[in-house]
């Protein structure tokens, strides 16, 4: 089987040359299908997969996420419940692994989902306990869960998310429509064009670098085909936001923040362990999910029409639900947040059978003697189900999202660092409902400034 670096795809571009614009592509169902896959991407996954593919002296803009993700990272495992809940934010598992897997060219390569038991099969009340993550320890026994099971899967249908074989038009901003003559003339005069004129065509083969190129532009560029297969000037990144301006917030949670008065900035929040679960789940969440809560007040590059585009097409066009799963892929079943700030649905527990040979499906019919198996919830202690960071514990919230765990911290040094007149500092106390939430989700998107956007914005 060809590895995902000599798997390809080849496009028919029509461009524009004197403007040196990709007008409008032709591809094949394969290549939209891992386009509109962006959307059922993690966020962490996204920034790990981008900075994994830029030179350091490179690295992407994307609000000021990336340093959420480099604060988890940089964080010792002391900060976490346990090893596995860091892994859990820096490689979070695509709640629609089972599908992508079936794309031509998958982008995401998160490790592959695998189960595991411990070796003395604790039972308890007719059910065998599942961990889907490796390291584990059995909750019954309290032996390592090493004993690794055999996952049989249905073969299922042929195609991901579009159905048949189908031609799509993909334009510069990543707007898809269907290969039909009058769609492509309806767009052309839009852009101005009334013959061709001015156009040429050519043709490009992209492979895993170019797809891994797109998703990083279509999130920073209004013009990723352009950027990718002409080697335009790299656009400068493309962010709008607009914050949501709420009522007086059904209190969910107050932080303490401080700010300069001069420059009405805050400068950074004191935090508890609640708050830095919230703001470490947005690592764990799809970007077509973000891209559903946000409902247009922020636009990134030009993923909103990648979203759009689905939106649009009819649900024809689609295998069985994919466009609603495309729509709202949800966070994967057990790394969603469980207590505190909630802004995301968490997909159902998925239901695996236990049989012969340490063989697991979920079609029971796959396995012999099946038996049910229970996931349990890697992130507990002391039997209550918890977030993701030792509680209680203290933190330092940066404007820029840096957050600085205050174990072994010290206060004189932070303040140094702030470099500002003691004097011109001013302590507030904020409270957070689901609009402010979400201000700091679309903030964190597009600013480096994401305690002030959103939450001094509409204040």
């Amino acid at each position: 089987m060809a590895s995902k670096e000599d798997q390809t795809f080849t496009l028919r571009l029509l461009v524009d040359r004197e403007k040196n614009r990709v007008v409008v592509a032709e591809a094949t169902r394969d290549f939209v299908d891992t386009l509109f896959s962006f959307l059922t991407i993690p966020l962490g996954t996204i920034i790990r997969l981008v900075s994994e593919n830029n030179h350091h002296d490179q690295q992407p803009e994307l609000g000021c996420i990336n340093n959420l993700y480099r604060s988890v990272e940089n964080s010792s495992d002391e900060v976490f419940w346990n090893p596995i809940c860091k892994r859990m934010l820096l490689r979070p598992r695509n709640p629609h692994e089972s599908l992508c897997k079936k794309l031509k060219l998958n982008v995401d390569d998160t490790e592959p989902t695998r189960c595991f038991m411990c070796s003395t099969k604790c039972k308890s009340d007719n059910y065998f306990l599942l961990s889907t993550f490796a390291g584990a320890s059995c909750p019954s026994c309290g032996k390592l869960m090493d004993r690794e099971l055999k996952l049989l899967e249905d073969s299922g249908e042929v195609g991901v998310f579009l159905k048949g074989e189908a031609m799509y038009m993909v334009f510069d901003d990543l707007k898809v429509l269907q290969n039909f003559p009058g769609n492509l003339m309806k767009e052309l005069v839009k852009l101005g064009y009334t013959d061709f004129k001015n156009l040429s065509e050519m043709t490009k083969v992209v492979s895993l670098k170019g797809m891994l190129e797109l998703m990083k532009r279509a999130l920073t560029s209004n013009s990723p085909l352009s950027d990718v297969f002409l080697a335009s000037e790299e656009s400068k990144p493309l962010y709008t936001f607009s914050p949501k301006v709420g009522g007086k917030p059904t209190q969910i949670k107050r932080i303490k923040i401080f700010a300069r008065k001069s420059l009405k900035k805050i400068v950074y929040a004191e935090a508890e362990e609640d708050f830095v679960d919230f703001l470490f789940s947005f690592l764990t969440t799809p970007i077509g999910s973000t891209m559903k809560l946000l409902d247009g007040n922020a636009s990134l590059g030009c993923i909103n029409n990648l979203y759009k585009s689905v939106k649009n097409f009819s649900s024809l066009w689609f295998m069985g639900n994919s466009n609603d799963l495309l729509l709202d892929p949800q966070v994967a079943p057990r790394f969603g947040l469980r207590t505190g700030l909630q802004l995301f649905s968490e997909q159902q527990d998925p239901i695996y059978y236990y049989g012969s040979n340490d063989a697991i499906s979920r079609n029971p019919s796959l396995v012999k003697d099946a038996c049910y198996m229970k996931l349990f919830e890697p992130r507990f202690s002391d039997g209550f189900k918890l977030g993701f960071v030792k509680r209680p514990s203290l933190f330092v919230v940066w404007d820029d999202l840096h957050v600085t765990p205050m174990a072994n911290a010290s206060s004189i040094s932070l303040l140094q660092n702030i470099n500002a007149p003691l004097d011109d500092l001013e302590e507030h106390v904020i409270s957070i409902g689901k609009a402010e939430a979400i201000n700091l989700l679309g903030a964190s998107l597009t600013s480096k400034a994401a305690l002030t956007e959103g939450l001094f914005s509409t204040s």
